[in-house]
């Protein structure tokens, strides 16, 4: 008679295969075109781009009346999608160090940008506005005149766009944000803000579109 013998099969698992990390597409602010190889090295081989960024750290970081009166050209411009005009380098250093600076003495952007030129001639800024209303009124163009209370605040983050040729930054196109801008800080600060349908055409014509 046959003997039966049992035989130990040890299973093993089968080699695991490792697969590579799928790279999705880069997905960019709408502001950003996606570069190509070409645009990379016109990057790479970007010897101003330390001297735009000075510029524009100059242009946000602890602005006063001397630093803005040196660093915006004086065919500077600015404008935003719903305002009506241009605004010059009078208006801006008048908004920024006329009515921001005396209400809010440690008002500050913070700022972000690589230094990079998009095709449009542009870099693209990220900035947040911060500080304490410690200081006089804050009387915003067409708004009731507000109170120092040393409220603290901190607005959403805005893209602006800034040309800068040579020294000097020429034109900023700010991207619409509901959370920033002059109405933002206004309504942060305690302000009641009029209804948009009402204050659209007074606002547009009035009131810059800072900070």
């Amino acid at each position: 008679m046959a003997s039966t013998r049992c035989t130990n099969v040890v299973h093993r698992p089968s080699p695991v295969l490792l697969l590579a990390p799928r790279v999705l597409p880069q997905r960019h602010c709408p502001v950003h075109a996606r570069h190509s190889l070409a645009g990379k090295i016109k990057h790479s081989l970007d010897f101003n781009k330390k001297g735009r960024l000075q510029v524009i750290d100059k242009l946000y970081r602890q602005p006063s009346r001397e630093k803005l009166e040196s660093v915006l050209a004086d065919n500077f411009k600015m404008g935003e999608d719903g305002y009506s005009r241009k605004f010059t380098k009078a208006d801006y250093i008048n908004l920024t160090c006329g009515t921001v600076l005396p209400a809010i003495p440690d008002f500050n952007w913070g700022h972000a940008c690589s230094g990079d030129v998009d095709d449009d001639g542009f870099c693209i800024v990220t900035v947040q506005a911060t500080g304490h209303h410690t200081g006089a009124p804050l009387a915003m163009p067409g708004l009731d005149s507000l109170p120092p209370s040393g409220r603290h605040f901190c607005l959403a983050e805005e893209v602006q766009k800034v040309k800068v040729v040579g020294d000097k930054v020429t034109e900023i196109q700010v991207l619409p944000n509901k959370g920033a801008g002059p109405r933002a800080l206004y309504a942060a600060l305690g302000g009641k803000l009029p209804s948009q349908a009402a204050s659209a055409a007074a606002a547009a014509a009035a009131a810059p579109p800072l900070p």
